[in-house]
């Protein structure tokens, strides 16, 4: 017979503070904001155009969840409800912040 100390020691389910997750939420949108402002400001310098430029944003979204990931030390649970938030999380409005700068730098560097 299995010891019933050891089948208690794993709890059925993970709790989460409410206020604490949408704290996290609010820190990985303002951090993806400022991200994308900068990526923008670099790819409108570099001078990346097109689908360069896309792959761009997505090449930085994956280094920042990357960065996302070594910082809670690969432990996501403890912060977020699912690990893909990490990456899909305000993508859209990000994008919308680097296609914004990206198009203005780019003009002011290249074009005029």
């Amino acid at each position: 017979m299995a010891d019933p100390k050891s089948q208690t020691d794993v709890p059925d389910s993970i709790l989460y503070n409410e206020i604490a997750i949408r704290n996290n939420f609010q820190v990985l949108e303002y951090s993806r904001t400022c991200h994308a402002a900068l990526a923008g400001i670099a790819a409108g310098i570099l001078g990346l155009t097109g689908l360069w430029g896309f792959g761009f944003y997505i090449f930085m979204v994956l280094l920042q969840a990357g960065i996302w990931e070594l910082k809670s030390n690969f432990a996501w649970n403890k912060y977020f409800f699912s690990r893909s938030l990490i990456i899909n999380h305000s993508f859209v409005g990000g994008l919308f912040t680097y296609v914004l700068l990206w198009v203005f730098i780019y003009g002011i560097v290249h074009v005029y």
